[in-house]
């Protein structure tokens, strides 16, 4: 495998995508809706924490969104691969603008229970599956190969920017005008980019051949077309675990997840409510500094002349933020957490956008939407998981819950460090 950015990549100005209208109805749709989200995921687990005080509850909310998530991740793939991932993220806005309306009259109306939370977080987990790999899938359909770095770097750059605003905003919203308004934003930002896709004029053509040797020799039975699925969930499947390399880096990256992301979501609230002052504020802080460490990792790879093999890449990764966590055990402190925080996100901001080209440069485009589910499933097929596992431990006390998979996250990346295998990943 040749190495993830080449000199060609260097030349492409980070502005130049953006001068492609469908990127930028695009880029600017995403983000207007990625601000919305930042505002609904403080929003809900605030109004969880209230309604329970349990970081058990939180973490079961997050799983009843994951855990739909996950099992539909592979399918998403496959449509995305066989429609245009256009018109399946444009289903999902407008079935989610509406569901969040929904939620915000009942917020409005004080008749939330528990089991709602549940239900519109399973109502979600179901339209992400469907809609997450048609967004990872859809910029290689937009711009050049050698666009892809600066198109990533955009577009990680600018979600990390908002992960960095969003929450603070979400934070003192919620603390001055109610949860409710922060719903009903998330609603209207829905339709904002529902009308952006729909402003689009793209020709999907990556996968054309396949679609027209399907429709002249498969009839649309429902057997038949339940067989084509799983054919063409088996197809991806294969081709993952038939290419050594990427084979390693997701399993490598699902195993990080499951002791990562449960601490990252359930512990950020959970030190909110119990460890700093603030409520509300203290989480969206502990939120934006994620999001700004995200943004300056993410700006990274563009500027590298000399990018690190992956392999190298991941454990070093790994085992920073393995230690961090160790770090959030013990500290009692908002601005240090902070800035361990801000670290945190610096490295993950980084590798994303590094294994994301990566997947991007490697895969036939008539397979991208199954393969970039893939590495989907490697984070979100593995959370409910890991969400699980992070409410039980944080239940029993907030230390344990970041020492233990601190540590475990360090020894993990120890053994890794010794095999070839992963090492050698460029």
């Amino acid at each position: 495998m040749g190495k993830i950015i080449s000199s060609d990549q260097h030349r492409v100005p980070l502005w130049q995508p953006l001068t492609i209208r469908n990127f930028l109805l695009l880029f600017i749709g995403e983000n207007v809706s990625l601000f919305g989200d930042q505002l609904y995921l403080v929003a809900l687990l605030w109004l969880t924490i209230q309604l329970t005080n349990s970081g058990l509850s939180l973490g079961t909310v997050l799983m009843a969104a994951a855990i739909p998530r996950a099992i539909l991740i592979l399918v998403g793939g496959v449509i995305s691969d066989r429609t245009s991932p256009r018109l399946v993220m444009l289903g999902s806005n407008i079935v989610r603008a509406l569901l969040m309306i929904i939620l915000t009259v009942i917020v409005w109306e004080q008749a939330t229970q528990l089991w709602h939370l549940y239900l519109f977080s399973i109502c979600f987990g179901i339209l992400d599956g469907f809609f997450i790999p048609a967004a990872q899938s859809i910029v290689p359909t937009l711009v050049s190969k050698e666009q892809l770095t600066a198109s990533n770097t955009l577009t990680q750059g600018t979600n990390q920017l908002i992960l960095l605003i969003g929450p603070v905003l979400g934070g003192l919203l919620i603390a001055v005008s109610g949860i409710k308004i922060a719903f009903a934003i998330n609603a209207a930002t829905f339709i904002f980019t529902a009308v952006t896709l729909l402003l689009m004029k793209v020709s999907f053509h990556s996968n054309t051949a396949t679609k027209i040797k399907e429709t002249t020799t498969i009839n649309n039975s429902t057997n038949q077309k339940f067989f084509r699925l799983i054919t063409s969930i088996r197809e991806g499947l294969d081709y993952g675990w038939r290419n050594l390399d990427l084979r390693i880096i997701l399993l490598v990256v699902m195993m990080y997840n499951l002791i990562f992301i449960g601490p990252l979501r359930i512990g950020f609230a959970s030190l909110a409510h119990e460890r700093f002052p603030g409520g509300a504020i203290a989480l969206g802080i502990m939120n934006s500094a994620w999001g700004g460490g995200n943004l300056l990792g993410a700006l990274m790879p563009p500027l590298l002349s000399n990018p690190p093999k992956i392999g190298v890449l991941l454990l070093s990764i790994a085992g920073i933020q393995g230690f961090g966590l160790l770090m959030l055990s013990f500290i009692s402190n908002i601005t240090l957490a902070s800035v361990i925080i801000v670290v945190l996100g610096f490295c993950s901001g980084f590798f994303v956008v590094t294994e994301i080209t990566w997947v991007q440069k490697q895969t036939p485009p008539e397979m991208l939407g199954r393969v970039m589910s893939l590495g989907v499933l490697s984070s979100f097929g593995i959370a409910p998981f890991s969400f699980a596992l992070a409410g039980l431990l944080v239940d029993l006390n907030l230390a344990i819950l970041f020492g233990v998979t601190g540590i475990f996250m360090i020894f993990i990346t120890a053994l890794l460090t010794t095999n070839p295998s992963v090492r050698n990943i460029e």
